[in-house]
């Protein structure tokens, strides 16, 4: 959910994901990887086939992977690769209840949009790589498309 993340981009990655030019295409993958003499970077792979790297510092940059895994595993149905050891979230109970709090809330936004008949902009939150979304929330954004296709 695209509001969801715009929430949650105070992890560098998550900014860095969110924050990229509008796409059409869904993303397949996102590749994190860490070596020795270059900077760490993530590598995006889109169903168009297009492919895009975005550099990190190297200080931190562990730490956000692990916090971004996290947050797109809960929220995306995009494959993750790590291409480097890395150490695990800390609570990660917690940092996915905090995540599923903010969808939740995110969605309650958006479902006002579409009961104002707002179809475009309910749509916009939502892109074809969200992951467990309820029945009724897959029912408004069929019936927004088909709205929007009127």
């Amino acid at each position: 959910m695209k509001l969801a993340l715009e929430q949650l981009a105070d992890n560098p990655i998550i900014d860095e994901l969110v924050f990229l030019p509008a796409k059409s295409a869904r993303m397949i993958s996102v590749r994190a990887c860490s070596v020795m003499f270059r900077k760490p970077f993530i590598e995006v792979v889109m169903a168009d086939g297009e492919v895009f790297q975005r550099h990190f510092p190297r200080a931190a940059f562990g730490g956000h992977w692990a916090e971004a895994r996290v947050i797109l595993e809960t929220l995306t149905r995009i494959e993750l690769i790590s291409d480097f050891s890395f150490n695990p979230v800390a609570d990660r109970a917690e940092l996915v209840s905090r995540v599923i709090a903010c969808r939740d809330e995110c969605i309650a936004e958006a479902n006002q949009m579409f009961e104002q008949g707002m179809y475009a902009q309910f749509l916009l939150q939502f892109g074809e790589d969200c992951n467990q979304l309820s029945a009724e929330v897959e029912q408004r954004i069929a019936e927004a498309r088909k709205r929007l296709m009127r």
